[in-house]
């Protein structure tokens, strides 16, 4: 992790009950050992980082494996040619830094799009526990192949669907990742902007403007202040 000194805040009290609850919400470790979660809580250490601030940062070795407890962050690659790559949103329980668990330098940026509370766990730690947990290295080759299938089936979408059907996807999955019931269906609790979508399927904040209002009057989408809500999953789903 690589969140500059100035970004960083105090850890606030009940330290140890808030990296609990954030182990607690990954997947990684729902199935792990107590003999696991525990001294993962013990050695882990809570950091909150205003929006904006670089976590991650490619090409870096990472010291800790993050777990997120609060807030989202963006994944982003940088080309060789300097262009950006969207690689997609990480959230409450999801995991920053997994690089760590092949001793490899992080192969994306990743940034804190508003405050972020981070469980972090240092790579010694981390290596212990998978040398001495057989169900924790089980997970960790669930969670790389999850990510391999996340690529594949975005790589499938960009070259086969064409924008509506990418905008529909990602609806979608985003519905279903941080959607909240309402009154008009499925509310999209992360603020999403018209620009970062676009960047997300490799479309334009014009076009994805334009989109997003012929589904708004197919009766598929609505909005409720500055979140989307999805009306019609099925049928989105289905485009």
């Amino acid at each position: 992790m690589t969140p500059g000194q100035s970004a960083r805040r105090p850890a606030p009290e009940g330290a140890r009950a808030r990296i609990q609850r954030a182990l607690k919400l990954s997947p990684l470790f729902e199935r792990a050992s107590r003999a696991s979660s525990e001294a993962a809580t013990a050695a882990g250490d809570l950091e909150v980082v205003p929006g904006g601030t670089l976590v991650v940062r490619q090409g870096a070795a990472p010291d800790a494996l993050a777990v997120i407890g609060r807030g989202r962050a963006r994944l982003e690659r940088v080309a060789a040619d300097g262009r950006v790559v969207p690689l997609g949103y990480r959230g409450a329980g999801d995991l920053l830094g997994e690089a760590c668990l092949a001793h490899a330098p992080h192969a994306e940026n990743g940034t804190a799009m508003e405050e972020l509370e981070l469980a972090l766990i240092p790579v010694a730690v981390v290596d212990s526990l998978l040398a001495a947990d057989p169900t924790l290295g089980a997970e960790v080759l669930s969670l790389l192949a999850a990510r391999q299938r996340e690529t594949e089936d975005r790589i499938e979408s960009l070259l086969f669907r064409n924008v509506e059907g990418r905008l529909a996807e990602f609806l979608v999955r985003a519905a279903d990742r941080w959607g909240v019931p309402s009154p008009k269906g499925t509310l999209i609790a992360a603020p999403l902007t018209h620009l970062e979508i676009a960047q997300s399927i490799g479309s334009t904040r014009e076009t994805v403007t334009l989109t997003l209002g012929a589904l708004r009057r197919e009766g598929l989408l609505d909005v409720a202040g500055r979140r989307l809500v999805v009306r019609d999953r099925e049928a989105l789903a289905a485009r």
